[in-house]
C-alpha cells in the first residue's frame, strides 16, 4: 500500500494542456516548452495548492467531486500561467538537457545519501552568498545523479547559504558489501579564505533500481564558516 497525492496527475495534465495551447499560438511570453520547464511549472503549482492523498481506489472515488470542482480548476489554471511566466523568465541552465541518466533496471549499487550543508560568515554568522562548493569523492570531483544536481554548486541569497549534493551511485559486485567512501567539501568565495571539510561514510551495497530521491536518506553536514581574507580563524589549530 502506498500514499498518493491525486493532485499530481490533475496538475500535470492541466499544465501540459496549457503549454500545448500556448505554443500552438506561438505566444511571445513562452519561448520554451521543454520537459524540464514543464516539470518546473508543475512543481510550482503543486507547492501552492492543498494536496489530497489517497491509498486506494475507494479514495479516488471519494475525491471525484473534488477533481471536478470549478474553483480548484480555476486556481490550478491561475497558478499554472503564473508558473509558466516565472519559469520562462528564469530558465535553469540545463532546462533543455535530458535529466534521466542510465536505466531503471535493478542492479547492485552503493547508493549515496543526499548531502545538505550551509556556509556562514565566521564573524557575523550571516549566510555567505556567491560561494562555490565542490564535492570530491575519494579525491576526484564527484559525478552527480543528474544535471539537476550541479557540482560545483553555488549559494544564493534566496537559499540563505545552503547547498545540496547527490552523488551518482557506484556499482558493486554483490549486495551486502560495506565500503568506506571519503567525501571532501571545498568551499571558496570572493574575499574569503578557502576552507574544506572531509568525512568518511560507510555505505552498504544493495539491489535497487536507479535511486529515487528519498529525503529521509540524507546527511546534514556541519555548518561551514568562512573568514574574510586577512582575518584569523581562532578555531584553527
Amino acid at each position: 500500500m502506498s500514499v498518493h497525492n491525486i493532485m499530481e496527475e490533475q496538475v500535470a495534465s492541466r499544465v501540459n494542456e496549457l503549454y500545448d495551447q500556448v505554443t500552438e499560438k506561438i505566444s511571445a511570453w513562452v519561448s520554451c516548452d521543454c520537459q524540464n520547464c514543464r516539470l518546473d511549472t508543475i512543481n510550482y503549482v503543486l507547492n501552492r495548492i492543498q494536496p489530497h492523498y489517497v491509498v486506494s481506489g475507494r479514495g479516488v472515488t471519494h475525491n471525484t467531486s473534488l477533481l471536478k470542482d470549478s474553483q480548484l480548476s480555476a486556481d490550478i489554471d491561475k497558478l499554472a500561467i503564473e508558473g509558466m511566466r516565472l519559469v520562462n523568465a528564469a530558465k535553469r541552465p540545463y532546462h533543455t538537457s535530458n535529466i534521466k541518466r542510465g536505466n531503471d533496471t535493478p542492479s547492485c549499487l552503493f547508493v549515496f545519501p543526499t548531502f545538505v550543508g550551509n556556509v556562514f560568515d565566521g564573524q557575523t554568522f550571516e549566510p555567505v552568498t556567491n560561494a562555490t562548493i565542490l564535492l570530491l569523492l575519494n579525491g576526484s570531483q564527484a559525478n552527480m545523479m543528474d544535471v539537476t544536481w550541479p557540482n560545483p554548486s553555488n549559494t544564493f541569497a534566496s537559499t540563505e547559504g545552503s547547498f545540496t549534493f547527490w552523488a551518482e551511485p557506484e556499482k558493486s559486485e554483490k549486495p551486502g558489501i560495506t565500503k568506506n567512501f571519503t567525501f571532501t567539501i571545498d568551499v571558496t568565495a570572493p574575499d574569503y579564505q578557502e576552507t574544506s571539510y572531509s568525512l568518511t561514510l560507510p555505505v552498504t551495497s544493495r539491489m535497487t533500481e536507479r535511486a529515487l530521491l528519498d529525503s529521509t536518506y540524507s546527511v546534514k553536514l556541519k555548518d561551514l564558516f568562512l573568514f574574510k581574507n586577512g582575518i584569523k580563524n581562532d578555531q584553527e589549530v
